[in-house]
This record gives structure tokens, sequence and C-alpha cells, in this order.
């Protein structure tokens, strides 16, 4: 009975200790400083569009250990311009440019900047990529073949025989020429 009444002791002090933790100095603070946040690592693909067509932006927004982080905001930037937010799906987001789009753009480079402020788990991140628009390209004619002229008919030269009999023992042979 005895052991059993230390058990108990000892037990009852144990939970005493564990449920005052932070009463005795030992305990963590609420200090933001010491709960480093998870960093995140934002990717941003770059692309090639032709005026004329649209394009898809992409971005892959993980963990630094490679997992995509899912539902979370990224806001997309063009030349410095906000083009909009999306959210990403398994660690993927992307960004619609229409025609119209893609053709209020000089042909060159433009800077695609994407941004993930991060929340209460994941540091914050910037990606950049860049959208590269190429000119539609000019038709060249191609030259059409030059019609060569048809040969003009030549007049003809054409021989006729006639052969007419006269007399069982001669014969007249006569040409005619005709032109």
């Amino acid at each position: 009975m005895q052991q059993k009444k230390a058990t108990v002791a000892v037990m009852l002090i144990l939970i005493v200790l564990a449920s005052c933790a932070g009463c005795l100095g030992g305990g963590q603070t609420n200090d933001e400083t010491t709960s480093p946040l998870a960093n995140s690592l934002l990717v941003v693909r770059s692309v090639q569009v032709m005026i004329g067509y649209n394009t898809t932006l992409s971005c892959g927004l993980n963990t630094s250990n490679g997992l995509g982080l899912n539902d979370q905001v990224v806001y997309w930037y063009l030349d410095g311009k906000p083009l909009g937010q999306s959210s990403t799906y398994f660690g993927f987001a992307v960004r619609n440019l229409s025609v119209s789009e893609v053709a209020a753009l000089s042909t060159g480079e433009h800077r695609i900047v994407v941004e993930y402020k991060g929340n209460a788990d994941y540091a914050g991140a910037r990606g950049a990529g860049v959208l590269q628009v190429i000119p539609k390209p000019t038709p060249t004619p191609t030259p059409s073949p030059t019609p060569s002229p048809s040969p003009s008919p030549s007049p003809s030269t054409s021989t006729s025989t006639a052969t007419t009999t006269v007399r069982p023992s001669s014969s007249v042979s006569a040409t005619t020429r005709i032109r």
C-alpha cells in the first residue's frame, strides 16, 4: 500500500509540472522571431508567344523539401503592373493571357513576377521569368510562275499526190502543194 501511495504522489507531481511548464520559466514564449516559418520556393516558367495568339503563364509554389503548396494565393505582375491573382492547385498556378492582352504588348522581352505573400506556416516568396513576344511572320509572296508564250501555229506545208490512169500502159503523176 505504501508503494501505491508513492506512485500516485509521483504521478501527481508529474501532472502538475507538465501543466505548469510555462509557470516555472521553462516554457515557450510567443515571440515571433523565435518560431521561424517554413521556407517556400516560387518558380516561374518563361514562355514565348507570337502576337495574335493567347498564352498561359505558370508557376510552381513548393516547400523547401519539394512538396507543392495547395490552395495558396499568388499575385501576378507583368512589367511591374498587376495582372491579377490565382490559387495554387497541388503547388501549381496559372494565369491566362488573352489574344488582346498579348496584342497590347510590344515585341521583345517582358518581365513576369509572381509573388506569394506567405501565411502563418510558410514564408513569402517571389519568382521571376520572361515573356518573350515575337512578331507574327509576314508572309513572303512566292513568285508565280511566269507564263511562257504558247507556240503559235506555224503554216504547215502538206504534199498531196494523185495518180490518174490514162491508159493501161502509162500513168501520169501530179503533185500539188498547199500553203
